[in-house]
């Protein structure tokens, strides 16, 4: 589990390293201040349309392997390397599109897999935890993404710094050799696999499955969006709201500052969320929370925009965020139609991450600009944490 973390860590370095301060300011530099905001917002919006269509390819791919997780991990890598190693050098628009393109379609390829793999190997009763666990280090991905921008520095040093801390961290998940990578269980004597669901033969994906994926998995998946479309919109502008809205003089610093804030908060919450959601056996009572949580805090940044009320903001962001977290893997294993179609699934249920993605920069770009500005973009954000909750009761599947 601390390879799976580590692994899990370095895929977020690569992700929101670039989207927090690297894609900014290089947006900035191709394009000058009156043309950023559109720029970056289209750089990430095509981004995450490929992101959108490569997750479930990953995932198709992984479970017609017969569930080896490891090759998916290697190559999806390798395409994320070499996509910041591009943005490194990018002169222009159409490279800094297609860097970002090949680093979104790549770390998909990892992400899938180690989300496979903690349906293959965690039993249902240590899934709070263990996935919990997974979005900590998320989180920590995203401090140390910013860092490293921050510390190295903006440009190619900061893509290349990036790049190779994304293979680096996944090193340890290579090197492990114990047999299971796949979906024989833990031992692949008992006829389960990790989840506990009794083993299916082997044999191609259940695309009649994958076409009906049920009410319950429906619910999560939207709750999935609507929260991590909140995340989405905290985070797309941060940095300009920041320094056209705030009003700090060095907008780079102060991402990482609220960024280590966030995480801290997050961190806590998360993993404590985690180990007491499986001891409680209980999972929407953290939705809950997650969703009140992250409406006031983005109805702070909406209506106080000074640097005191942003530092409370990010720690009931952080909060809100990390108590999601601790039931998001334990919520989407538990509505999985089948195990045979594992990887493909959750490939489908990870759309639901980046497809926010997507959207983001798409709605956030016109308020920003002409509809009412950061105070209506972050109103906006607040009124889908609240969405997101009105669905939780339709959500039946769980306690």
């Amino acid at each position: 589990m601390v390879a799976y973390a580590l692994a899990m860590i370095g895929v977020a370095a690569g992700w929101f390293g670039p989207i927090q301060i690297l894609l900014p300011e290089h947006a900035a530099r191709l394009a000058g201040e009156g043309g950023k905001e559109s720029l970056l917002a289209l750089v990430t919006a095509v981004g995450a349309g490929a992101s959108l269509i490569a997750n479930p390819l990953w995932g198709v791919l992984s479970d017609r392997m017969g569930a080896r997780r490891r090759p998916i991990f290697v190559a999806g890598t390798v395409i994320g390397v070499a996509g910041l190693l591009v943005l490194s050098a990018a002169d222009s628009r159409a490279l800094m599109m297609t860097g970002w393109v090949l680093v979104q379609v790549g770390l998909n390829g990892p992400l899938a897999a180690l989300a496979a793999m903690i349906g293959d190997r965690v039993p249902e009763r240590q899934r709070g935890t263990v996935g919990a666990l997974f979005g900590v280090a998320q989180i920590v991905g995203v401090v140390l993404g910013t860092a490293l921008a921050v510390a190295v520095g903006q440009g190619a040093p900061g893509y290349i710094a990036v790049a190779v801390a994304v293979p680096a961290l996944g090193a340890a998940l290579l090197l492990l050799r114990d047999g299971r990578d796949g979906r024989d269980g833990r031992d692949g004597r008992d006829g389960h696999d990790g989840s506990g669901v009794a083993r299916v033969a082997a044999g191609p994906t259940n695309w009649s499955v994958l076409l009906r994926p049920g009410a319950q998995f429906a619910w999560a998946w939207l709750i999935r969006f609507l929260l991590n479309l909140v995340n989405a919109l905290v985070l797309v502008y941060l940095f300009y709201y920041l320094s056209d809205r705030v009003g700090v003089t060095d907008a780079a610093t102060w991402v990482l500052i609220l960024t280590v804030v966030n995480v801290l908060f997050a961190g806590l919450f998360g993993f404590a969320g985690g180990v007491l959601s499986d001891r409680w056996q209980r999972r929407k009572v953290f939705v809950v929370a997650a969703g009140v949580i992250l409406a006031a805090g983005t109805t702070l940044m909406a209506l106080f925009p000074v640097v005191a009320v942003v530092i409370v903001a990010s720690v009931l962001v952080g909060a809100g965020w990390g108590a999601y977290v601790a039931v998001d893997m334990a919520v989407i294993t538990h509505v999985l139609p089948d195990a045979e179609t594992r990887a493909t699934m959750l490939g489908v249920a990870n759309i639901a991450g980046t497809l926010p993605q997507l959207l983001a920069p798409v709605v956030a770009a016109p308020i920003v600009t002409r509809l009412g500005g950061y105070p209506a973009l972050y109103l906006l954000t607040a009124g889908f944490a609240v969405l997101a909750l009105l669905c939780l009761p339709r959500l039946k599947a769980l306690s």
